[in-house]
């Protein structure tokens, strides 16, 4: 067996793939989206989950100001909506219509969810904790909604893995999709 050898830079990598959620924010008339893939959940009670983003990024000031979002769940036939609202600027251009997001309103916050998403949480700002690293804040924000297409989804187990293909993120251009479903004896 090769031994262990440093890992330069970047050794965030040794953390993915991760998967990729598309982040919906809006103010007024104006819907921001941009690719995260460092989201997670924090605690089941409450519900809440962190995002960490970055402090120039259009969506997230669209966040701190509005205090609402939704995280997108999305599998490889959103490949190119993801490097697009990954690799493009809100403040410049208007990513609904470049990046052809197909959107509906959601329940409980302003901000919409996408239509061909495989599921999204509602979710409301608790706390933004500033300057966790020299480009990034670290949202903290209560779900006050999940849905899930029930194609795809179990509500005992969770995604049907086989059948959900979500969106992995490995590393800039290099995507992938869970492989083989692994159970573990108990």
């Amino acid at each position: 067996m090769p031994g262990f050898e440093p890992v330069g830079s970047k050794r965030y990598r040794l953390l993915h793939p991760r998967p990729v959620y598309i982040i919906i924010a809006s103010r007024g008339e104006k819907i921001n989206a941009m690719a995260a893939s460092w989201v997670s959940p924090l605690s089941e009670e409450p519900e809440r989950i962190t995002l960490a983003l970055d402090k120039e990024s259009y969506t997230y000031q669209i966040i701190r100001e509005v205090r609402e979002f939704t995280v997108n769940v999305v599998d490889d036939r959103h490949l190119d909506v993801v490097w697009c609202v990954g690799t493009t600027s809100g403040h410049e251009i208007d990513k609904v219509s470049r990046c052809g997001l197909k959107l509906e309103p959601s329940s409980s916050v302003r901000a919409p969810h996408l239509a061909d998403a495989l599921g999204y949480i509602e979710a409301r700002v608790y706390k933004i904790i500033e300057d966790v690293a020299e480009d990034v804040d670290l949202i903290v924000a209560d779900v006050v909604a999940a849905y899930a297409r029930s194609d795809v989804y179990n509500p005992r187990y969770g995604w049907e893995l086989a059948k959900a293909r979500i969106l992995l993120h490995a590393s800039g251009r290099a995507f992938t999709v869970p492989g083989r479903l692994l159970v573990a004896r108990g």
